[in-house]
């Protein structure tokens, strides 16, 4: 009995840990790549009022779920020295479908966002 519990017990496990991050997702999930050399102190997207807080230079934020969400949306930078706002050219009116994104972020040396959408 002992020789096929701890076989079967470690056969529990392995198939209750892999789960994937994207399979219990019920709407699009965005983050925010900061790949300045500055600290975001906020980053707010504008559509939903959505919060990302404390994202480090080359660093990545946590995944936020958006009831509705597009490859580009207004969004405002606060760091330690001054506020970005980012308003996008295009307006894209097709919701992206249920999934990982992530919005890269830099700034260029005029001091505009330049965003880079990419699918995860």
């Amino acid at each position: 009995m002992k020789k096929l519990f701890f076989p079967f017990l470690a056969v529990v496990i392995i198939l209750v840990s892999c789960d994937d991050r994207d399979d219990n997702l019920n709407s699009a999930n965005i983050r925010i790549a900061n790949k300045t050399n500055i600290e975001f102190n906020l980053v707010e997207v504008i559509a939903d009022s959505l919060f990302y807080e404390n994202v480090v230079s080359d660093g990545f934020s946590e995944y936020l779920e958006y009831q509705e969400a597009f490859e580009a949306m207004p969004f405002r930078i606060e760091t330690d020295s001054a506020d970005f706002n980012f308003t996008p050219e295009d307006l894209q009116f097709d919701p992206l479908p249920i999934g990982l994104y992530t919005y890269e972020i830099n700034i260029s040396e005029e001091g505009e966002i330049v965003l880079n959408f990419k699918i995860d």
